[in-house]
């Protein structure tokens, strides 16, 4: 199956200005258009063909290692990027575009960034920044990376007080899912993206991807039902960004789970994958949400039993608490100074969002999921 979701037509590009009293209004429209497609089959094809037309191969080292025999590229064609969130980096990033520079990559030359989100993640903002703007393609070779990293137009990369503290909005030119890639991604990293597949069945109801997901983890295993997953999974955030893709409004459904997720990962020297610490926000998200009776107690089971379906946790049980709570609420500078902009489902598909979530019912949230989580494990 081939699938490709276009943006909608948009003004053309431009300046329009407008005289008031004490000078102009200018507003600037900006078009930009990204190709998603959506294949079973074709990985190490897409990634040779990419350097075949012009494009620069920025290529996670663990996926080089296992996969360049297959890709047979030129050896001017590419530089290796060092994976890992502890490598996601600024210093990192200006040592590729040194190199890149060097290696007389022009302005027009689209860079092409093979490997997990936090190489698409970098090479997204390497690309916004050298020159101004090049094109980037990505071609995600995580399955956390074809459902969320590599689609939004967010890039970013990490610094010491905060993951994704520097960043920018650019959207890549094309995304290339070719669910191959995940045949040399060792299990575990699969399963942990389907944390942010929850994310998304729990937010949104326009589509059928929580019962998708309660069919558990066994569905990595059937190649039709993982196409079709992956494929709701990029229809339903790009649809949750719509007219927000942009971030004007803070209040996100996307936020679902994040505002504990990121700091737990912090905390915990990302020892807990991304999709694993979404899925343990989702949790907590929902646990809050029953306690104020927002949510139901049979949603709650549901969320809960799905993430034990999918072989995730409902709560990791090492790790300082308050450490947790503390960063939790520092996340209010990101999100405007003022608010948490905190996500609670009040049902499976549909979220309220609140200003404040409060140290003690994040506490209490974690040490019931706590006592969950050793009796159901």
């Amino acid at each position: 199956m081939t699938t490709a979701h276009r943006a909608p037509e948009l003004a053309a590009e431009g300046i329009d200005t407008e005289p008031v009293p004490d000078g102009f209004e200018a507003t600037a429209v900006r078009r930009d258009t990204t190709h998603i497609t959506i294949r079973a089959q074709g990985f190490a094809d897409e990634v040779s063909r990419q350097a075949e037309h012009g494009g620069f191969i920025l290529v996670d080292r663990n996926v080089h290692d296992r996969w360049h025999h297959a890709f047979d590229l030129p050896a001017d064609s590419y530089l290796i990027v060092e994976p890992g969130e502890h490598h996601k980096m600024l210093h990192q990033a200006a040592g590729l575009m040194d190199r890149l520079h060097e290696r007389g990559i022009h302005r027009c030359q689209p860079l092409v960034g093979v490997g997990g989100g936090t190489t698409t993640d970098l090479v997204g903002l390497i690309a916004s920044l050298y020159f101004r703007g090049v094109p980037a393609v990505y071609v995600p070779t995580t399955l956390l990376g074809m459902i969320d990293a590599a689609i939004g137009g967010k890039t970013g990369v990490n610094h010491p007080q905060q993951k994704n503290l520097i960043g920018t909005f650019s959207h890549p030119a094309a995304v290339a899912v070719r669910l191959d890639a995940l045949h040399t991604v060792p299990e575990h990293h699969t399963s942990s993206a389907l944390g942010e597949a929850l994310k998304l069945a729990v937010a949104d109801n326009e589509s059928d991807l929580f019962h998708l997901l309660g069919q558990g983890v066994r569905l990595l295993d059937d190649p039709a039902l993982l196409e079709h997953v992956v494929a709701t999974c990029i229809a339903t955030k790009l649809r949750l960004l719509g007219a927000n893709a942009f971030e004007r409004d803070l209040a996100r459904v996307l936020n679902l789970g994040h505002t504990v997720a990121h700091p737990l990962e912090e905390i915990t020297d990302y020892r807990i994958p991304h999709g694993t610490a979404v899925g343990i926000g989702v949790a907590v998200a929902a646990h809050i949400s029953h306690q104020r009776n927002l949510l139901t107690e049979h949603d709650l089971h549901q969320i809960l039993a799905t993430l034990r379906k999918l072989s995730l946790p409902v709560m990791d049980l090492h790790f300082d608490r308050d450490e947790l709570i503390s960063r939790v609420q520092r996340l209010k500078l990101q999100r405007g100074g003022t608010s948490l902009h905190y996500v609670l489902p009040t049902a499976i598909g549909a979220t309220t969002i609140v200003d404040e979530v409060h140290p003690a019912e994040l506490h209490q949230a974690i040490t019931h999921l706590a006592a969950y989580q050793q009796a159901t494990s």
